[in-house]
């Protein structure tokens, strides 16, 4: 894998933050592969959120941002929250396909809050695939540190 690979992927997990932070469900989607698949897992052995499909990640990415998935309430209204994925490491590198893990710090600040407050701590393992489109995201798993309640 050439360093313009390295650079491209990097590129794309640095979308993602300002993408999902954005609320911007398109650009967030377009970062996957049309199969592609997102869970999130807080401590079980069971994922608590898992969508499989650009089509179904864009839906629940759109449920969220919009604030028509209630239960999640990720982002009231006046709420900025801040992704920052960093130490990211190169597991695996083919041709085609790559492995990383990147640690995840997201902060949230609302309009009557003085300082952002963290509010999620885990790590994301990424599998990649090159597409005729560029790298895209195939698994992107994020293992929380701290269990808590959906």
């Amino acid at each position: 894998m050439s360093v313009d690979d390295r650079l491209a992927i990097l590129d794309r997990i640095a979308r993602y933050s300002y993408a999902w932070d954005g609320r911007d469900s398109d650009a967030y989607a377009a970062l996957f592969t049309e199969d592609g698949v997102f869970e999130v897992y807080t401590g079980g052995d069971e994922p608590v959120i898992h969508n499989e499909g650009r089509a179904a990640i864009h839906a629940w990415a759109r449920s969220i941002h919009t604030g028509e998935d209630p239960g999640l309430r990720r982002h009231p209204p006046g709420e900025q929250t801040r992704h920052n994925q960093s130490g990211t490491i190169f597991d695996e590198l083919g041709g085609d396909h790559a492995r990383t893990r990147s640690m995840l710090l997201s902060a949230r600040q609302g309009p009557d809050d003085a300082i952002p407050v963290p509010s999620t701590t885990g790590v994301y393992s990424d599998e990649w695939r090159r597409t005729p489109e560029g790298w895209r995201i195939a698994r992107r798993t994020l293992r929380m540190d701290i269990p808590r309640a959906r």
